[in-house]
């Protein structure tokens, strides 16, 4: 008897936990159709209650960005990781390119979700999403300023050229899954955005020797 009031007094005070919970069940049931998503199925899938679900949000967008943001935060960790590997900033650049794409292959699913429900105009969404966009772009900061730095790539304004090549990954998946409702091939993606944004920091393949 003490031994299960001690689970279920755990179990009650596992914040992070629950909340976990409530981010796995939602996606699942959310990809499975949004329309007919309801919070009360959400709640009893992640086993905590409604009020819990309401305690954290106000409605399934905030929940959908609540889990794009967790999402986002893996990618990022992932990306860093991966960078401590690259010690040349077009080399730096591709393997971020390649696997941001990978990862949204994997969970193309609910980018395209998000797309549908959120897009770029929910105030709300934006605000959540604000740190997460901010790390990335830090990176890509820091890569490109590192590039600029070493006559890699051509002096140019650094925020300009963060937000093409944001654009860029951004409009392509939006053309990809929602305009033409085709899957993402990663590898192939990867090859033809990155042979734009090269461009676009005019580097010279040839003039380099690479």
């Amino acid at each position: 008897m003490e031994k299960q009031l001690q689970t279920s007094y755990s179990r009650r005070y596992d914040i992070e936990g629950r909340y976990s919970a409530l981010l796995h069940a939602g996606e699942i049931i959310l990809c499975q159709g949004y329309d007919n998503a309801k919070p009360q199925q959400i709640a009893k899938t992640a086993n905590v209650s409604v009020g819990l679900f309401y305690r954290h949000f106000k409605n399934k967008q905030e929940l959908l960005t609540a889990i794009m943001v967790k999402h986002l935060g893996i990618l990022h960790s992932q990306i860093i990781q991966e960078l401590e590997q690259c010690h040349y900033p077009v080399q730096a650049l591709k393997t971020v390119l390649v696997l941001t794409l990978k990862y949204f292959q994997e969970h193309q699913g609910l980018i395209k979700l998000f797309f549908m429900q959120i897009g770029y105009g929910n105030t709300t969404a934006i605000e959540k999403l604000k740190d997460t966009r901010q790390t990335y772009r830090n990176i890509l900061q820091s890569i490109i300023a590192r590039g600029i730095s070493e006559n890699i790539f051509s002096p140019l304004d650094i925020q300009i050229a963060i937000n093409s090549i944001i654009g860029t990954i951004n409009w392509s998946l939006y053309d990809l899954l929602i305009v033409n409702n085709q899957n993402i091939e990663s590898d192939r993606l990867a090859e033809r955005i990155f042979v734009y944004i090269l461009r676009g920091l005019e580097y010279d393949n040839e003039a380099k020797n690479i």
